[in-house]
């Protein structure tokens, strides 16, 4: 269980970009005048800009007559916001990668894709699972297209699952049935000071998007209109989720109230967690890691989790080489792209359901990625709201964690929060 492949396959990134694109391209001596240069805007350093030009590379190996140049920007901000400077400035890239499509799109960054994109075949179209489509969308026009797909995942540890006599995980699993009965029994004070040295899982949180699930399930959600001008996640389905998830802190002695995060798994003094399956690559430098994947607990009778996309890009508004950007991200939605953009650690999973299918699920043979595609498959899965500005999501995000920490009773922070998050929504409308 738990074997993760990234690490040995970043080792030999460069040879599999080759030999998947080995003869896809003619061997032609293209001459410096039939180059087109494209500039991409990518917003990190360090190993994930060098990850990114191996991938890039892949892409010059198949289209010769486009050369790719690395526009990294700076540390401390969005992307979005060094975009808004270049677009304004009339020098924008390309092709952009961005943090939230959405936001980009409506601050009049972005040129829409949706002509190219329903110039491909119809089963590849469909094959980008809907809430990612949803995420990079706006007024239903596409904007972007991404590296792969990043999903609320429930992970847990079958060595102390196994040392507690809990059996693992399974469909059946309810948060208030096994999720309370089982999961306690795995919260320990080993050393006998009165403060558990091994919890039965972080606390759901990180930046809201594990709340949203159980939200989503209990039919709270979406949490904002699509145009993101209303907050709709005042009900009493959200209030219900929230007092549950207060319940798990201060009642069943599951989770800690406040100062958790996923390294308490990493280092084992968690026994599972809910964070994004992008974290599976993070496993890579800790071998001895017991670790597998279930899928999320029904709450309410439900199973719902979160979605975004992983790496997304886009093409700004005012670029130069509009078609040949376009080129770029054919290749990234294409089975090729995705295909290697999973084994560099970007798309887990893929955002094409066939490539997760296959090809994702043939890379993890002794994880339960099953439990994954299953949930990507949930009809209630939601995008996480990057329609509504990020201030107001902000507020949200705190309103759950004082009512986890037990600051706020729920019914108090949903009902406070709204009412802040109104008032942001109608400054943002008025702009």
């Amino acid at each position: 269980m738990g074997g993760n492949p990234l690490t040995r396959r970043r080792a030999r990134c460069a040879a599999l970009a080759a030999l998947l694109l080995a003869g896809a391209a003619p061997a032609v001596a293209w001459a410096a005048a039939d180059v087109t240069v494209l500039q991409v805007f990518v917003h990190e350093g360090g190993s994930y800009l060098e990850d990114t030009k191996v991938f890039f590379e892949a892409f010059e190996r198949a289209h010769p007559e486009i050369k790719i140049e690395i526009v990294p920007g700076p540390a401390g901000s969005s992307p979005e916001e060094k975009l808004s400077i270049m677009v304004a400035a009339g020098l924008p890239p390309d092709l952009a990668r961005l943090w939230n499509t959405k936001q980009a799109a409506k601050a009049g960054l972005l040129q829409e894709i949706t002509p190219y994109f329903e110039r491909l075949p119809p089963e590849d179209q469909n094959d980008l699972w809907p809430p990612i489509r949803e995420a990079l969308s706006v007024d239903g026009k596409l904007y972007a297209l991404p590296l792969g797909t990043a999903v609320g995942t429930y992970f847990f540890n079958p060595r102390l699952f196994a040392e507690r006599g809990v059996g693992y995980p399974d469909d059946a699993w309810a948060w208030e049935v096994e999720g309370v009965q089982e999961l306690r029994k795995l919260t320990v004070d080993r050393d006998g000071d009165g403060r558990p040295d091994v919890w039965a899982m972080v606390r759901a949180g990180g930046q809201g998007y594990h709340v949203y699930s159980f939200i989503y399930s209990a039919g709270g959600g979406p949490l904002f209109n699509e145009a993101g001008t209303q907050f709709l996640g005042n009900n009493a389905a959200t209030v219900e989720a929230l007092q549950f998830l207060y319940d798990l802190a201060h009642v069943h002695n599951v989770m800690p109230a406040t100062g958790s995060s996923y390294t308490d798994f990493i280092n084992e003094s968690a026994a599972s967690m809910l964070w994004g399956s992008f974290m599976v690559g993070y496993f890579d430098p800790f071998p001895d890691l017991a670790w597998d994947i279930a899928q999320i607990p029904t709450f309410r009778g439900n199973r719902a989790t979160s979605l975004w996309p992983e790496t997304p890009y886009g093409i700004p508004q005012g670029a130069k080489h509009p078609d040949e950007a376009w080129q770029v991200l054919k290749f990234i939605y294409s089975r090729e792209g995705q295909t290697l953009a999973m084994e560099m650690g970007w798309g887990i999973p893929p955002a094409r359901a066939s490539v997760a299918q296959t090809a994702f699920v043939r890379a993890f043979p002794q994880t339960n990625i099953d439990a994954l595609i299953k949930m990507l498959q949930s009809p209630l899965n939601q995008p996480t709201p990057q329609q509504a500005p990020s201030q107001a999501t902000s507020l949200l995000v705190r309103a759950f964690q004082d009512v986890i920490a037990g600051v706020k009773a729920p019914r108090q922070a949903i009902e406070e929060v709204d009412a802040a998050i109104q008032a942001i929504l109608a400054e943002s409308a008025g702009r």
